[in-house]
């Protein structure tokens, strides 16, 4: 068996979705303890003065998302039909998403800890098209979908026209940098469609699996580079204008260029290094639970967090907060993405397949 064909055989690499697990958590750590949020009584950096000083730099998790979304989306696009693409993301997006939509207006029907929408605005939301349309998210931490949601769109338009190496490197160069001259001439359509915050820790992500699949390569490896240094400049400059907004403290700018080289150098390890040959099936299974889990850990915490407060030791209940967004994350990952999932999967594959194609002569 060749190399190529090992790669494709082991389309799963069981310490990505470890990652995926850490990134998950730091995002629950940041919004429960590092946001500037009033559900504790206090501000989360006097509720827990000595893990605010980490949880701060939490936000950061949401990148080392964006870096796997890379490889791993283009990886579920290489070398398939755009019907297979579409039906693959469509089924694996929304089942959990509209579990989590509906929940979430349930929730806010009787606490209002943190926000409410209207049954308009939910219905709305089921499309995960809010932000296009200015309609306010029922979560906040929803709009990392449709940064996600764009990046498919962009990867679709990829798979449509014919997906090559050299045509995914040229991709991973210039798409970051046609985004950031979008930014500096404020051109709003382009930076709306090429998301010039985002673009670098997608397209790195896309190069590291082009190096996974193909092998090492001097060109990939300047662009993994150069991609780091743009994802580095937004994360300094995001850290020390908008952080201070959201969580009341300061970041450290070294701080941020550190932990964003940490995010590369995993990422590496866990798909060319020596931790992708890691097969520990139950970091696949808790892998499985992080997007249900990062759809419901915000409202959920929450109110959690909201009803016991007042009456309980905040360690004791930001443990509650966490294990019971886990715990709801892993029955929508049983009761519904396992169950919807691989029918829903066909059901749009058939429906996008050309009835011309499979009608006999």
């Amino acid at each position: 068996m060749t190399s190529r064909e090992t790669v494709r055989a082991r389309p799963r690499l069981a310490a990505l979705d470890g990652l995926r697990l850490i990134a998950a958590v730091a995002v629950m750590l940041f919004h429960y303890t590092a946001a500037e949020k009033l559900l504790w009584g206090n501000p989360s950096r006097l509720e827990f003065p000595t893990i605010n000083h980490v949880s701060r730099y939490g936000y950061l998790g949401v990148q080392l998302f964006f870096v796997i979304s890379g490889f791993v989306i283009l990886m579920t696009a290489y070398g398939r039909r755009i019907e297979d693409f579409v039906a693959s993301r469509f089924s694996r997006l929304f089942p959990a998403y509209w579990v989590a939509v509906l929940g979430t207006f349930v929730l806010q029907s009787f606490w209002h800890g943190d926000r409410s929408s209207t049954a308009l605005q939910t219905l709305v939301n089921l499309t995960m098209l809010q932000s296009a349309v200015g309609v306010p998210s029922i979560q906040g931490a929803f709009w990392t979908l449709w940064v996600e949601l764009k990046f498919y769109l962009l990867i679709g338009v990829f798979v449509l026209v014919g997906m090559t190496r050299r045509r995914v490197i040229a991709f991973a160069f210039l798409w970051p940098l046609l985004a950031a001259i979008a930014a500096a001439t404020h051109t709003s359509l382009l930076i709306s469609l090429l998301v010039p915050s985002h673009a670098p820790y997608f397209a790195a992500g896309m190069l590291l699996y082009v190096a996974h699949r193909h092998g090492h390569n001097l060109l990939v490896w300047l662009g993994i580079a150069m991609n780091y240094v743009l994802c580095t400049l937004q994360a300094v400059r995001y850290g020390r204008e908008r952080t201070p907004e959201v969580t009341g403290s300061q970041v450290n700018g070294l701080v941020v260029a550190l932990i964003i080289a940490v995010i590369f150098v995993a990422v590496i390890a866990c798909s060319n290094g020596w931790l992708s040959r890691v097969e520990w099936r139950w970091l696949t299974v808790l892998g499985a639970l992080t997007y249900p889990l990062y759809l419901v850990h915000g409202q959920l915490g929450f109110f959690v967090i909201d009803v016991l407060h007042e009456s309980r030791n905040s360690y004791l209940v930001l443990a509650l907060a966490m294990l019971s967004s886990v715990a709801v994350a892993a029955l929508i990952h049983v009761l519904v993405e396992r169950r919807l999932a691989r029918p829903l999967r066909r059901a749009v594959a058939r429906s996008l397949e050309d009835p011309d194609l499979s009608r006999p002569r």
